[in-house]
């Protein structure tokens, strides 16, 4: 699977040979079709259709789908709306059964999104700080001092979500994406990923 920030951004890179195989790291991906169509469960529960292209290293032979990163891989659900669920369940204590019956997924699907992210939590934290860092390195507050990340939460999974929101904020803040933007880089700053089944599982 591979990751992009943006769809269009993806194809153009794609299309143009200027994407890295991630199997060789040698080779370059072309395009080769489209992954099976599916429908992802986005906020409100709306639901939108994803049809991602499907790319071939011309070295190795791995194919790869290029994924939003609004989306997980394997996930039914939006990098969005699993995060926010994350969010209410390790910062509130809001339980799964509440927390499914209100997105109208079974408990248990919320159950292994947890049980995906606390497994993967101390990862997420790591790169959500060093992604902080980069994007706050050349800014400055109008009172002079370097915005500071936020504060610990009481656990790594709360920590490690934290950490995503406030990269996705000064990328928002700073670096000029819109507040529309919000569940692409979530899922850009390390949800998407984290949330990716473990191999062979």
């Amino acid at each position: 699977m591979l990751l992009c920030t943006d769809a269009e951004t993806a194809s153009a890179a794609l299309a143009s040979g200027e994407l890295a195989c991630p199997s060789c790291h040698a080779g370059r991906l072309r395009p080769w079709g489209h992954g099976r169509e599916r429908e992802i469960r986005m906020a409100g529960g709306r639901r939108q259709r994803l049809r991602p292209r499907r790319s071939r290293c011309r070295l190795c032979g791995a194919t790869h789908i290029l994924l939003p990163s609004w989306a997980a891989p394997r996930r039914a659900d939006a990098v969005g709306v699993i995060a926010r669920a994350a969010a209410l369940s390790v910062l509130h204590g809001t339980g799964s059964a509440r927390l499914g019956a209100e997105l109208g997924v079974p408990a248990a699907t919320v159950r292994g999104w947890l049980r995906r992210l606390r497994a993967r939590a101390a990862w997420l934290l790591q790169e959500a700080t060093a992604g902080f860092g980069f994007l706050v390195a050349i800014i400055e507050t109008p009172d002079g001092r370097d915005p500071c990340p936020p504060g610990p939460t009481g656990s790594v999974l709360g920590d490690a979500l934290a950490a995503v929101a406030a990269c996705a904020h000064a990328a928002i803040r700073w670096h000029g994406r819109a507040d529309a933007d919000l569940d692409v880089l979530l899922g850009r700053f390390g949800l998407a990923a984290a949330l990716a089944p473990a191999p062979g599982g």
